[in-house]
């Protein structure tokens, strides 16, 4: 007898309980639309019995959940709070699918966000900054993973991780853009074609990368994207700015997709050699090319032109010319490429005199006076056998210049 009386209690107490709950009719959310009183009408919407939920029901919900997010946006409520809320109407499956919600509820989730690791940032104990910087990206990376993957979106989102310096992974964020229709348009961006970049340069790294950038490039980034990044590629060839690595993954990449003729493909080389190249295929690769251009007198002088008109002539093996990998190449350079290290000394000692009225592309003077020292050196101990690097005329004009 006392069992049954344990169970009848708390079954009583429930029914009890679901009885005096109150629950709304059409006619009361109509009301609450009227006053614009959100909170209520939020608590409510869904009293209203599946069956009966029509058009007019569905046009009352969109309309206070927009002004919610209206009233959030004006007052500058950017709470957790207010974001759980909004999030919880945008999960339900009337609001999931509907477009000008979902426009409304981006505006408040980027402002959110924005709000979010702006806090972080600005908290001044260590220890209370990492957690709430890492639920922003919990949120942000939430957020996008259940979004219609708007490309726009996507890359406001990007851009706020990257403002906050956000550890997430951004690749996701840029993807859809990279990968839209109108990727030609997105892949003009600087910071989208960073994101791509970066994303094929990480993925050369990985264990599973059989070297195949064909293969990379295809799986990563659409054509109408990669005409977008050939530009920017060519551009790292030929800057003072990029490594030797940055070089040889741009001539991996343009080559593996055909976009190098083969006059580029000689020319960049000879910038790889000559701006400092790493060991590996394109080293031994540009060897042989310079190798060959001992045989051919037109073709240099077809090199040469191009590599006049570069903004800054290639040099960085000469700010340490004396290094043994540098002194073979700048020796291989004197034997099969001659014009070019004479070109260069003479554009030095332009440079130097000051007494060039042309704008002359020269990086700086330090680069001038180690290789005109390396090449005076040379002159001095070099064997029969090694190509002198400059004319007798520009040793006798550097050594003017300094008395």
């Amino acid at each position: 007898m006392m069992i049954a009386k344990a169970l009848w209690l708390p079954i009583f107490t429930l029914t009890n309980a679901l009885s005096s709950q109150v629950f709304y009719e059409q006619k009361d959310l109509e009301f609450l639309e009227k006053e614009k009183n959100y909170d209520e009408f939020l608590a409510h919407v869904n009293d209203i019995r599946p069956s009966q939920r029509d058009r007019h029901w569905r046009e009352m919900y969109q309309s206070m959940s927009m002004g919610l997010i209206d009233y959030k946006l004006q007052s500058k409520d950017f709470s957790f709070e207010s974001y759980k809320k909004i999030q919880q109407i945008a999960n339900s499956s009337t609001m999931r699918n509907d477009e000008f919600f979902l426009v409304k509820h981006s505006q408040y989730v980027k402002k959110y966000l924005e709000e979010c690791f702006y806090k972080a940032s600005i908290t001044t104990e260590e220890l209370k900054a990492l957690p709430a910087k890492q639920q922003c990206q919990a949120e942000m990376s939430s957020f996008w993973l259940f979004s219609k993957k708007d490309p726009d979106l996507g890359l406001e989102l990007a851009g706020i991780a990257q403002k906050y310096q956000a550890t997430i992974n951004l690749w996701p964020f840029y993807e859809k853009a990279i990968r839209d229709d109108l990727a030609n348009i997105y892949c003009k961006k600087p910071h989208v074609q960073s994101a791509a970049i970066k994303k094929l340069y990480e993925e050369t790294f990985q264990e599973n990368f059989n070297g195949n950038y064909k293969i990379l490039v295809d799986k990563l980034i659409p054509m109408k994207c990669f005409n977008e990044l050939v530009p920017t590629f060519k551009a790292a060839l030929i800057s003072d700015k990029t490594t030797g690595l940055d070089k040889e993954m741009a001539i991996n990449v343009l080559e593996a997709k055909g976009k190098l003729s083969p006059d580029e493909q000689d020319l960049y080389a000879l910038i790889f050699l000559l701006d400092g190249p790493v060991v590996g295929d394109k080293l031994n690769l540009a060897w042989s090319k310079l190798e060959n251009l001992g045989e051919s007198f037109s073709k240099r002088q077809k090199l040469l032109s191009e590599i006049q008109k570069l903004p800054l002539l290639p040099d960085k093996i000469f700010k340490d010319p004396n290094l043994p990998r540098h002194k073979a190449i700048i020796n291989l350079f004197a034997k099969n490429f001659p014009e070019y290290l004479n070109y260069y000394g003479q554009s030095c000692i332009k440079f130097l005199s000051n007494k060039s009225e042309e704008s002359l592309n020269i990086a700086s003077s330090f680069q001038c006076n180690e290789f005109l020292k390396g090449a005076e050196a040379i002159s001095k101990t070099t064997p029969v056998q090694v190509t002198p690097w400059v004319s007798d005329t520009v040793k006798s004009q550097y050594s003017a210049l300094k008395k």
